[in-house]
């Protein structure tokens, strides 16, 4: 697109030849008379209505005529276009100006030489002022017409509007016309003419088949530069040059460059500067964590706003989380990120995504959009538009990424190392000794719950087109996908309807209808660690056909339990209808009603052979347990707007102002129950040994009314100023409105007079922006004390089940942004930077409070949070080369956070929060997500180093009197009276890392040479820590109930040979206790990531030709995930416990491996 932009723009003026005067024959006077006055009546001469306000410095002494248009072709953004005979050729002309309108200018150059000019857009239309001439062409015409064969039709763009003085010629000629002021055109046909060639400045040039065809109707697409974009942003669309705020936009072939099996959530990594993307599982299906410009909640949900065809979707998981049934199964699955709602949409059905960043561009959406916004348009069809059907089809293999662990003789060297070189002497001990504890098999876990090499497909249909006032694009979609365990994947099926109509000139119906429906079926959380733990020394099955296990741990074998099954079936309807009525010129009003139904169905079954199904290593098999899980949520919208858009002469005024009414209703209903002894009866109803059951209903209203004003003057100075109100249920009454207004203003320097004669700046806009959004994504009830029925004995009791807290405020984030945006050398170079610093003030928590009020924990607004940082984005053509092409973008941020405020109720001494129920640490002027533990010095070389440690301790100990030479060496940082004390107690931990990043982001590359593209993305993260958790248990012997097997790397551990490594010795019970949380397993995670590697091929047009049939077609082949450069020695950087929790987030506990993914495709259009 962008090459067909650039060659438009800089293409000469476009003379068009006019034939030899063809041979008039012998007609009666009467009729000849009659042609001459029918088209004398029938040709008017316009005088040109110039309304631009450009205007150009002219110094043009004694030059050709040509050259003068020329120069002004340069100084300004218009084409000249003229018959060759309309002047002169090479006339001599002398003219000057200063900064004076470009209308003015002209009058004055053709004053003298008999032309006359019309303005059509960017095109400057040139022709002669003799009647006599118009007299001649007319008669020339007119002749012609007789015998001569012509093709009609009109020129239009994407809405069906007119483009008036698009130039149409027949490819491989000089015979061309122009288009009228209402689109249509006449060309005579000459007899080897195949093709039409149409163009129009700013669009996409585009060749038709002629065929036997006599009317042909052509529609453009409008060619897009980083300048001309539209961009999507709440209740409404502005061109990016006149943007106030900061908002990005996706790439969408970035999007679709990328497997079908990817998450448009995760697809988002490294697309946008500000937005941080981390998966938390490759789970098939699973969500990811998605942070615009840093947390800014402890209690709410830090995920943004997704606004899909303009209905609001949260991306939270449908799985009830329920009790301690299950070993709190339903909150692990939710630590998956399983089944959120933004997996079941289909990214091929997308056109555009934008990223609402900052208040003044989010503020409009109030107390939803303190994460930002993302907005995702589905495609659409385009009026007067022919029918069109785009079809994809590809195929995808897995291969997981995944820790080497110990073979069968491997394990057998380590745990007899291990043993020799410890101290105890228990019968565990002595089956080592003497070879009585190990097995004869060697079994590589990993393979045996994998099904080998899984296969993902995907098919994809979208028909698309119009008529002169509807136009329509649906689409049907079909995604299966196996996981790299059995037992795994995600089924999506999808339909997407978006029809718009126009009932009457001034009243517009439309309709746009999402449904799909998703089957995903998940491995248990703990599979992936466990085929590391379980020794491989062991077969699958025993002698009698059971599942072997180890005596030495308290798990099943993996395969035993990969048998287990997690299944989730959602629908989800996102559908909306709407009226629009035509008021007055620039003044409308439209309204909309929109739904959001989604259902779920989850159903878990767990053998009696595993653990969560009984089993025990003592007791042998347990009872079997299952649950289902019924869910569903309603969110219902009703929303009015009235837009205005009015251009008086310099000033341009587009305005909007609605308001809207959200209802929310939720409703689930979880059964369990234990006693199968089979994997065919497994409802609940067959349960023999026990049932139970929960259910609850929630719901909650916000009632909003906004507006949003934007106003530019001549085209250089930019305001916006918006603000909503919104009340919302989830508060008290006295708390329940929140006013969130919101400012920006811009400066297009680029358009200034000093700036007017510069040859390379296309575009440079400086912007400024200060706004507020709200939060109160948390419990519906969260004020209100709850109460629920229970047992007391013999006796039904009332118990309080939450203290409320009528005094409950809402959490506000107020951000500051300012950016400067720029585009050079006629777009071939162009990005922005950008500051923004983001306060939210009273931040939500819970809170354990003291045993005296009779209740263990409040809700209550306990502290600030604090985001700065910056943002880098850049674009370029880095080489333009005939028919090769090499573009770069880049994108870069930083983000600091800082929890700057905990309340003195709520934080101890030293600036920690108190009473904190969950993992992790929360401190004063910290960010959010630290990892707290012990310091590690390295490890002890020598035994006199500890033995002097020992000697100026008090206790006689400074860390365990078996410590020895190769066990890790913690610092001594304080004791009770505040200072060293000589010993290594729990006091001597602090802070040890931070798992957000110093640096994040993205750069593509892509290269074009004819039909050829090969396109490589990469993302990275600078900075950010990871706790390995399970390389910690994966490289001690502390105890063979946690794990037997180990990873590859303590094959290098320490040894008094071997002391160049950071590897433990090898020592059974591990009485240095060296796998605690410490520093020595925090490591720095940064990497640099292939993405996508995708290369494709699209047809020629000539081979189309031949083919008749298709449009277009490309075939591709695409790698996601192909190597990472990284220190970090887990199995993923970015691995993280928990999908939506950034407190406690930064531990590897090896959950579902992402996978190394590889697609071939091939896409037709016809």
């Amino acid at each position: 697109m962008s090459n067909t932009l650039n060659q438009t723009k800089s293409m000469k003026k476009f003379i068009i030849g006019i034939s030899k005067m063809l041979y008039l024959p012998k007609l009666s006077l009467k009729m000849k008379l009659t042609y001459i006055l029918l088209f004398l009546t029938l040709f008017q001469i316009h005088a040109n209505t110039y309304s631009q306000n450009v205007k150009v410095t002219l110094d043009c002494k004694d030059m050709k005529l040509e050259d003068v248009l020329s120069e002004i072709e340069q100084k300004t953004d218009f084409k000249f276009l003229y018959e060759n005979n309309v002047f002169k050729k090479h006339k001599i002309v002398s003219i000057s100006s200063n900064k004076e309108k470009l209308s003015r200018v002209l009058k004055k150059l053709f004053k003298k030489e008999g032309i006359d000019f019309k303005v059509t857009d960017k095109q400057i239309v040139l022709f002669p002022k003799s009647k006599t001439y118009l007299l001649l062409e007319t008669l020339k015409n007119s002749a012609s017409k007789l015998f001569q064969e012509y093709i009609t039709g009109k020129i239009t763009n994407a809405k069906g509007e007119p483009l008036p003085g698009a130039t149409i010629i027949l490819k491989g000629t000089n015979t061309g016309v122009s288009a009228d002021f209402d689109g249509n055109y006449r060309i005579a046909l000459e007899d080897d003419a195949i093709t039409l060639t149409v163009s129009f400045i700013g669009y996409e040039t585009k060749d038709v088949e002629i065929g036997n065809r006599k009317v042909i109707n052509i529609q453009l697409a409008q060619a897009v530069t980083s300048l001309d974009e539209t961009v999507i942003i709440g209740y409404g669309k502005v061109k990016r040059q006149n943007l106030t705020g900061s908002v990005g936009t996706v790439d969408v072939k970035n999007i679709t460059n990328q497997a079908p099996t990817v998450n448009i959530d995760n697809a988002l990594q490294g697309q946008v500067a500000g937005v941080y993307v981390t998966s938390s599982s490759g789970q098939p299906g699973a969500s990811t964590r998605v942070r615009i410009r840093g947390n800014t909640s402890l209690l709410g949900s830090n995920q943004p706003l997704y606004v899909i065809d303009g209905i609001p979707v949260a991306p939270n998981s449908n799985i009830p989380i329920g009790g301690p049934e299950g070993g709190r199964l339903g909150d692990e699955l939710n630590k998956e990120g399983i089944s959120t709602p933004i997996g079941n949409i289909n990214s091929s059905d997308i056109e555009s995504i934008s990223i609402l960043k900052d208040a003044s561009a989010a503020a409009i959406y109030g107390s939803r959009a303190a994460n930002g916004v993302i907005i995702i348009n589905t495609k659409q069809g385009a009026y007067s538009g022919e029918t069109k059907f785009e079809a994809n089809v590809t195929v995808t293999t897995q291969n997981p990424q995944t820790l080497e662990v110990l073979n069968a003789a491997q394990f057998r060297q380590a745990w007899t190392t291990a043993v020799e070189n410890g101290t105890r002497n228990d019968a565990f001990a002595r089956a080592v000794l003497d070879g009585s504890y190990f097995g004869g098999a060697d079994t590589k876990w990993e393979d045996e719950v994998s099904p080998g090499a899984p296969i993902s497909t995907s098919y994809y249909l979208n028909v698309l087109g119009g008529s002169e006032k509807t136009r329509y694009s649906t689409s049907l979609g079909v995604n299966t996908q196996d996981g790299v365990y059995r037992n795994t994947g995600f089924n999506r099926y999808s339909f997407n309807l978006n029809l718009d109509t126009a009932i009457q000139d001034n009243w517009t119906f439309g309709t746009k209808i999402n449904v799909s429906s998703t089957d995903q079926d998940a491995a248990d959380g703990g599979l992936t660690q466990l085929t590391y733990n379980f020794r491989p020394d062991v077969p699958v099955f025993d002698e009698d056909g059971n599942y072997s296990f180890s005596s030495q741990f308290n798990s099943e074998n993996p395969v035993a339990r990969s048998k287990a099954t997690n299944s989730n079936k959602t629908f989800l309807l996102l559908g909306s209808l709407y009226t629009q009525l035509k008021l007055a010129e620039g003044l409308n009003f439209k309204t909309l009603f929109s739904i959001n139904h989604n259902i779920g169905n989850q159903q878990s079954f767990y053998p009696l052979f595993t653990f969560t199904g009984g089993w025990s290593r003592t007791q042998g098999n347990g009872d079997g347990y299952a649950q289902d899980s019924r869910s569903q949520s309603t969110n219902t919208l009703l929303q009015g707007t009235l837009t205005y858009d009015k251009l008086i002469e310099k000033h341009n005024i587009s305005a909007v102002l609605g308001a809207s009414f959200e209802k929310n209703k939720s409703s689930f209903v979880k059964g369990w129950g234990e006693g199968f002894f089979n994997e065919v009866l497994t409802n609940i109803t067959n349960a023999t040994v026990f049932t139970g059951a929960s259910s609850f209903e929630t719901g909650s209203g916000l009632s909003s009314y906004f507006g949003r004003v934007n106003y530019d003057f001549d085209d250089k100075y930019l305001l916006t100023v918006s603000a909503r109100v919104d009340g919302s249920s989830k508060f008290a009454p006295d708390n329940q409105y929140a006013f969130f207004p919101a400012a920006a203003i811009a400066w297009r320097i680029s358009n200034e007079d000093f700036l007017s004669d510069s040859s390379f700046i296309d575009e440079l806009k400086l912007r400024a922006s200060f706004g507020t959004t709200g939060q109160q994504d948390f419990g519906d009830y969260a004020w209100r004390t709850l109460f629920e029925a229970e047992d007391y004995g013999p006796d039904p009791s009332v118990i309080i089940t939450q203290l409320g807290n009528a005094n409950l405020k809402w959490e506000t984030t107020e951000q500051m942004d300012f950016g400067v945006d720029f585009s050079f050398f006629k777009g071939r170079f162009n990005g922005g930077f950008g500051y923004y610093s983001k306060e939210t003030k009273d931040a939500l928590f819970t809170t354990i409070t003291p045993g005296s009020t009779g209740y263990n924990r409040l809700i209550a607004n306990i502290g600030d949070t604090k985001n700065t940082g910056f943002e880098l984005e850049l674009k370029g053509d880095v080489l333009r080369i005939n028919e090769f092409t090499w573009n770069l973008s880049l994108n870069v941020s930083k983000n600091k956070n800082t929890l700057t405020k905990i309340a003195d109720d709520f934080k101890d001494e030293n600036g920690f929060l108190t009473g904190f129920p969950g993992g992790g640490r929360l401190k004063e002027g910290s960010p959010i997500g630290l990892i707290y533990g012990y310091v590690a010095e390295g490890l002890f070389q020598d035994q006199q180093v500890i033995d002097d440690l020992n000697t100026a301790s008090p206790t006689g100990t400074y860390q365990n009197s078996q410590t020895s030479p190769g066990d890790l060496r913690f610092k001594d940082l304080t004791g009770p009276d505040g200072v060293p004390d000589g010993r290594i107690t729990n006091l001597d931990q602090e802070v040890i890392g931070d798992t957000q990043p110093d640096f994040f982001g993205g750069f593509n590359s892509t290269f074009y040479y004819k039909g050829f593209s090969l396109s490589t993305f990469f993302t990275f993260s600078v900075g950010n820590d990871i706790e390995a958790f399970g390389l910690a248990r994966g490289t001690n012997f502390a105890s063979t109930f946690i794990g037997e097997n180990k990873v590859t790397s303590i094959l290098d551990a320490w040894t008094p040979d071997n002391r160049d490594t950071d590897i433990p010795r090898l020592v059974y019970f591990d009485p240095n206790n060296n796998d605690r949380t410490s520093s020595h397993y925090v490591y720095d995670a940064s990497y640099l990531r292939l993405k996508t590697l995708n290369f494709s091929y699209t047809f020629s047009k000539e081979t189309l030709k031949q083919l008749k049939f298709f449009d277009n077609i490309s075939v591709f082949i695409s790698a996601q995930n192909l190597f990472t450069i990284t220190s970090y020695p887990g199995a993923d950087p970015e691995a993280s416990n928990l999908f939506n929790n950034d407190i406690s987030a930064g531990r590897d506990n090896n959950r579902f491996p992402i996978a190394k993914v590889f697609t071939t495709g091939v896409r037709i259009g016809f």
